[in-house]
């Protein structure tokens, strides 16, 4: 797999990030992969999506999500929620996020059916991230992931779930605007991250 580095890889090493370019197997296509000292990983940006209410067929904000707006304030990257959570119509089923990270530039939400799960294997339904976040699938795990097309035509790439002594996610990761954002559903399909992934939407906590 030849490698090859920008010159705004170059810049990046001078604040700090480490980032690389794959140029063979249809990956450089999708544009840079960067990986920042947390583990960010990136493909091709695409455009920010409207904000407002889901009264015409806007995007709204999701009701899991709404407890979690005052604290997401002062975050300096887009805060982009998914409108759309698999099993969220389910009967007897009730979703709970908590806000398991939060830096200057990166959050990453759990997702589960009890509201002290935080992200436990029992009761993980998944997560949704923006910005770098230690667990964001990087360049290294290129040999896994695939490419996939957003509803827009944008470019992501997936990484399907592996199971051990308990099954882990299948992530979807994509860019909007210059900022990595990922999707996962613990043992989820593709369709599940794409519903995710195509939802996702401006969230403000005004």
């Amino acid at each position: 797999m030849r490698v090859e580095v920008s010159r705004y890889c170059r810049l990046a090493r001078v604040l700090g990030v480490v980032c690389a370019l794959v140029t063979v197997g249809g990956i450089g296509s999708a544009g840079p992969i960067v990986r920042s000292p947390r583990g960010a990983a990136s493909v091709a940006p695409r455009p920010l999506p409207p904000a407002g209410s889901r009264v015409a067929g806007i995007m709204t904000v999701n009701p899991v999500f709404r407890p979690l707006l005052p604290r997401l304030k002062g975050v300096n990257v887009p805060v982009l929620l998914p409108t759309h959570l698999p099993h969220q119509d389910s009967k007897g089923l009730r979703l709970y996020a908590t806000l398991d990270d939060r830096g200057q530039y990166s959050y990453l939400i759990d997702i589960g059916f009890d509201p002290a799960c935080h992200g436990a294997t029992a009761c993980r339904l998944g997560e949704v991230t923006g910005g770098p976040e230690v667990d964001t699938p990087t360049i290294f795990d290129y040999p896994r992931g695939r490419q996939v097309r957003l509803r827009d035509g944008s470019l992501a790439l997936y990484y399907p779930y592996t199971c051990g002594a308990s099954c882990g996610d299948s992530t979807l990761v994509f860019q909007v605007q210059g900022v990595v954002y990922t999707a996962s559903v613990k043992a989820g399909s593709l369709a599940d991250v794409l519903s995710m992934a195509n939802s996702f939407a401006p969230a403000t906590a005004s």
